[in-house]
């Protein structure tokens, strides 16, 4: 880090005014509280006398959600390999023709007010469904009091990318409840561990020396990011991605292998000064399947011999859930001192705000 701008508590305390240093830090409380409370939420919904309810035994689960509100569906359903029905998250307006009356549907919406969940849950409904809604207000909280479906409340106040364990958990344990998983109380308490250990690693006050998220901050400034997923750890890469996005307002791209070897791979053929601007991060788990491990492998080597710097990172922990929230940690935390890098506020995201309000119809539209 020698060189480098300092990244301890002064910087923070000068750039990050609505503290999102909190919020990364408050990963493993958020877990923990939004796990108990929806359970306790949920108790007696499925298989309820009155109606409307869930079904009892899902044919299958649509989750609808949108950039923070969806992510945490992708890695509650990276943690769940087994599941024995057709699952999809949905970023859209649409729902798949196969949606019935039977299927679980759950909408998330942190504000409550996005448009393309709003609609599939609307559209949910019209197929007989009772969507289960996860929302911290907004007209998603207002349709589900109005038509009587399960709201599953979440904290106000911050931003969705922000309130990750708050929005992911209530969908876990949803599944539970449902009968498609077994119970995760234990995967959450590896897990919440986990990250409170990391708290202690990554936080500013750590020692620059041995500080892996302030270095990767140092090797990602003023370079574009690729992220690279493979099997579990796809879902880590769109967070990556998408942090580096909203916290530094930086560009970043994501990728999963094996797919990026049949195609993206080629594209690091040429414009070699592309190439000398790009970090290329691939996330490994420690206990993935070795064919990935090696495409891996050999794919950063590939891409180090066309001028890409690279820097893989791995997996911690031992259930599936605490391997990926290991990674979710590390890139929120790296995003964080990017920002700060940068000399940004992590938190406000003005033009997706500008952009919202001229799709509703303001300026511009």
């Amino acid at each position: 880090m020698a060189g480098q701008t300092d990244l301890g508590p002064a910087r923070v305390a000068a750039l990050d005014r609505s503290d999102m240093l909190g919020a990364i830090a408050g990963l493993p409380r958020q877990l923990t509280a939004g796990y108990a409370v929806a359970r306790s939420g949920l108790s007696g919904v499925f298989g309820a006398a009155a109606a409307p309810a869930p079904p009892e035994r899902p044919t299958g689960l649509v989750v609808c959600g949108m950039g923070g509100s969806a992510i945490g569906a992708d890695l509650v359903l990276a943690a769940l390999p087994g599941l024995r029905v057709p699952a999809v998250v949905v970023r859209g307006y649409g729902l798949p023709a196969w949606v019935s009356s039977q299927t679980l549907v759950v909408a998330v919406s942190y504000s409550g007010d996005t448009e393309e969940t709003l609609t599939c849950a609307e559209g949910a409904l019209e197929r007989g469904c009772t969507p289960v809604c996860i929302a911290s207000g907004g007209a998603l909280a207002g349709l589900a009091e109005g038509r009587g479906l399960p709201l599953l409340a979440v904290p106000v106040g911050g931003q969705p990318r922000a309130s990750l364990g708050y929005l992911a958990m209530p969908l876990l344990a949803t599944l539970e409840a449902a009968g498609l998983c077994a119970d995760f109380s234990a995967d959450i308490e590896e897990t919440a561990a986990l990250l409170r250990a990391g708290n202690d690693a990554l936080g500013p006050q750590a020692p620059d020396a041995t500080h892996v998220a302030k270095r990767l901050a140092g090797r990602l400034h003023n370079k574009q990011a690729v992220v690279y997923g493979a099997g579990l750890t796809v879902p880590a890469a769109r967070r990556w991605k998408g942090q580096v996005n909203e916290n530094a307002k930086a560009p970043a791209f994501w990728n999963e292998l094996p797919e990026l070897d049949h195609n993206e791979l080629m594209g690091w053929t040429s414009l070699p000064h592309v190439a000398a601007a790009t970090l290329a991060v691939f996330l490994d788990d420690a206990y993935g399947d070795a064919r990935l491990l090696r495409r891996a492998r050999l794919t950063a080597a590939e891409l180090e011999a066309r001028g890409v710097a690279v820097e893989r990172v791995e997996t911690r922990g031992a259930s599936r859930l605490a391997r990926l929230f290991s990674l979710v940690q590390l890139g929120d935390y790296a995003s964080f001192y990017l920002a700060l890098l940068y000399g940004v506020d992590p938190t406000p995201v003005a033009a997706i705000e500008e952009f919202k309000a001229k799709l509703a119809g303001g300026a511009g539209a």
